[in-house]
């Protein structure tokens, strides 16, 4: 019987990723593409809700439907009546890693409303190291080696249903096709990168990195110094080189400096470290994000000094 895969993203049906996505899983699976008829980038696992209407239309490619990428999840189940053996969200155009980035990432979100309705999925996202952190063009080819992972990926749903390592959702980062680490590719399990905090950048100066404080109060310039022309791979293309505006002040992500510079302290495990050597990173997600264990059931009191569970109990220690 041949595997029902739905297809979606949350770049658009437009967008070149998805495209070369439903070429190689098509080749091996019956394919349906459910994705939004926008750019969606960013929304997360947001859902149109009570009064709004999710209106879709059937495009050369599959369904386009006027909402959110978990939107497209919903309705190729309630709508369309379908019933995949997998959900399949991507190729996004650029990486989703870190675990601060799981919750903003349109891709995730698609990937989570499947998991919340029973079915496996899997996001895949292109990573190109010689343009972070985002490709500025991408085409159909560049994606080849994130087609193939993903069609090898889904073989790998057994005949229950389950994803490899007990996962709900397989969060995939592939390089680009013309990488060179994409011949041979290493493919290593991995855990979402949890080293972010925020550089502060204020407006009318040349670029993070002059002095300024970060939101623990550490010098900017002692950890995310370089300047456009100073040796910052990022430069003026990163925009962190640019002049900003006048007034306000703007909030920049020092995890994608050190990413842009390929130059991070995470340990071989982390899905940050894995895109900088050019890995193929999946990380085995779960959907429940739980981490009670075995102590689920049990009843405490908040009104002891502590509130550490006295296992079998149901009391807190004190002091």
């Amino acid at each position: 019987m041949t595997r029902e895969v739905l297809l979606t993203n949350d770049d658009g049906i437009d967008a070149a990723g998805i495209r070369a996505l439903s070429d190689a899983l098509s080749a091996e699976y019956d394919v349906t593409v459910v994705a939004p008829a926008t750019n969606q980038s960013g929304v997360g696992g947001n859902r149109s809700w009570w009064e709004t209407t999710v209106e879709y239309t059937e495009r050369d490619l599959g369904y386009a439907v006027e909402g959110t990428p978990a939107d497209c999840v919903a309705v190729a189940e309630v709508a369309l009546e379908l019933d995949p053996d997998v959900v399949v969200s991507g190729c996004n155009h650029g990486p989703n890693i870190g675990a601060h980035v799981l919750g903003q990432s349109g891709t995730v979100g698609a990937a989570m409303e499947a998991a919340f309705l029973g079915t496996p999925a899997i996001a895949v996202s292109l990573y190109d190291r010689g343009n972070l952190p985002v490709p500025p063009t991408v085409s159909h080819d560049d994606f080849a080696l994130a087609g193939r992972v993903a069609t090898d990926l889904v073989a790998r749903v057994d005949d229950d249903g389950r994803l490899p390592f007990g996962a709900d959702v397989l969060n995939v980062n592939v390089p680009a096709a013309d990488d060179e680490a994409a011949a041979d590719p290493t493919y290593r399990v991995t855990e979402p990168a949890r080293g972010f905090d925020v550089i502060e950048f204020h407006p009318g100066t040349d670029a993070a990195g002059d002095g300024g404080e970060t939101e623990n109060g550490a010098a900017d310039g002692d950890a995310a110094s370089g300047t456009a022309g100073s040796g910052d791979p990022g430069g003026d293309a990163s925009g962190f080189g640019e002049r900003r505006g006048e007034m306000g002040m703007e909030l920049r992500d020092r995890f994608w400096r050190e990413f842009l510079r390929g130059d991070v302290a995470d340990d071989p495990g982390s899905d940050r470290r894995a895109t900088v050597e050019g890995e193929v990173s999946v990380s085995p997600l779960s959907s429940s994000r739980s981490v009670a264990g075995d102590r689920v059931g049990e009843t405490f009191d908040v009104t002891g000094e502590t509130l550490d569970v006295v296992r079998g109990t149901g009391d807190l220690a004190g002091e």
